[in-house]
């Protein structure tokens, strides 16, 4: 399990870094962005633990499932967002809230599935 989150930080990572240099290039790098692929599984996990939602292993597909769409919401919001929005951190807070937000959608409405 420890190998697998191992292995979907680095994925994460080498498809954010072109998106981090580019907001690093612009001044508008902020811990928001690169802290999602450690605070988005915790959280999972403490809400998870707190037995909100279905509790099944076969739920554990949901991290990589808020792990992409983190990674999407980053890249919309470094190349697009903030092209026209020019309150950087805001951004970068709204991403992160909204990843927070995905996680409990996903604890909520993903479906059943008996082991």
């Amino acid at each position: 399990m420890g190998v697998a989150f191992i292995i979907f930080i680095l994925i994460y990572v080498a498809f954010a870094l072109l998106a981090w240099i580019n907001a690093k290039r612009r001044c508008a790098l902020y811990w928001t962005d690169l802290c999602p692929p450690i605070v988005l599984p915790l959280f999972w996990v403490v809400v998870t633990s707190s037995g909100y939602g279905h509790q099944s292993l076969s739920h554990i597909v949901e991290v990589p499932i808020v792990l992409v769409l983190s990674l999407l919401l980053l890249n919309i919001r470094i190349f697009v967002v903030d092209r026209y929005k020019k309150n950087y951190k805001l951004n970068s807070y709204l991403v992160l809230v909204f990843g927070l937000i995905l996680v409990l959608l996903l604890r909520t409405f993903m479906p059943y599935l008996p082991e």
